[in-house]
């Protein structure tokens, strides 16, 4: 879904940033030479709609809280359950950091749900299912963001 669907949420850099060379005269960017020619320019890839507001939700998710100068209050704080065990009162509180972090730091989305539930077979992950919307008309999203306590095995 783009800006058209979207007005609202705007368009900005795809996260995480990166570049790609844009294809002015048909043969991929490369100027026909086979190797990396300089008939295109390079541009950073942007995105929109929901996309870019779904990038912006996981990039906030992952934020330590006091990690950014300007906005010591944004974040979830989600690095304090890395060690935590995979209990229902661990997951009712990551739970809870993420919906506190996305009602105070995204005000393009209202946030209908947030559930974090143990993963299946995996000892080290909860995963944690936001549903919200994005624009006025409701159509209702999910996001799932998988949550490694114990590392990465």
């Amino acid at each position: 879904m783009s800006t058209t669907d979207y007005p609202q949420v705007g368009r900005g850099w795809a996260f995480p940033p990166r570049w790609e060379r844009a294809d002015v005269d048909g043969t991929g960017g490369t100027g026909g030479t086979g190797g990396t020619g300089t008939t295109g320019s390079v541009d950073v890839v942007t995105n929109d709609g929901a996309e870019h507001v779904g990038e912006a939700l996981v990039l906030l998710l992952r934020t330590m809280i006091g990690s950014r100068v300007m906005r010591p209050e944004l974040g979830a704080g989600v690095d304090r359950y890395v060690f935590e065990p995979r209990t229902s009162e661990a997951c009712h509180r990551l739970a809870d950091d993420v919906r506190r972090a996305l009602v105070l730091g995204e005000p393009r989305v209202i946030v209908d749900a947030v559930e974090a539930v143990p993963a299946g077979e995996a000892d080290d992950r909860v995963d944690v299912t936001i549903e919200f919307r994005i624009d006025r008309h409701r159509r209702p999203t999910s996001l799932v963001v998988p949550f490694y306590l114990a590392g990465a095995s």
